[in-house]
């Protein structure tokens, strides 16, 4: 039996978890849209409204909340905020012109958008 002196404390599991979160993707706060300055310093010269910067943030946030780089963005939530489907549209399409995301259609279903430019 080993006593405490010779135990490895980097053996116990609340270490290990630690050690696999450590590169994971920050979680947003509830209510709150967020994103690191140099994220919006690669964005700002893309978007051309406060509505296509909304959209954008909006993305950033669901990838943070979802864990995921691939998400999609269903057009319910975009409602709340009076943005339309086609300001949606149209900012996803100067995103993806500029490299920062790919768009994937689906017959139907919300649009299917991976984010590129993740800090």
């Amino acid at each position: 039996m080993r006593s405490a002196e010779d135990a490895d404390p980097f053996d116990d599991p609340v270490w290990q978890r630690a050690e696999e979160m450590a590169g994971a993707l920050p979680r947003a706060a509830k209510g709150y849209v967020a994103c690191p300055l140099a994220w919006l310093g690669r964005v700002l010269p893309v978007v051309s409204s406060a509505e296509q910067l909304l959209v954008a943030q909006m993305l950033y946030r669901r990838c943070l909340i979802l864990r995921c780089r691939t998400v999609t963005l269903p057009n319910g939530e975009w409602a709340k905020l009076k943005i339309s489907r086609q300001t949606k549209y149209r900012t996803l399409a100067h995103l993806e012109e500029a490299g920062a995301v790919t768009r994937e259609a689906r017959n139907g279903r919300a649009v299917r958008v991976t984010l590129h430019w993740f800090p």
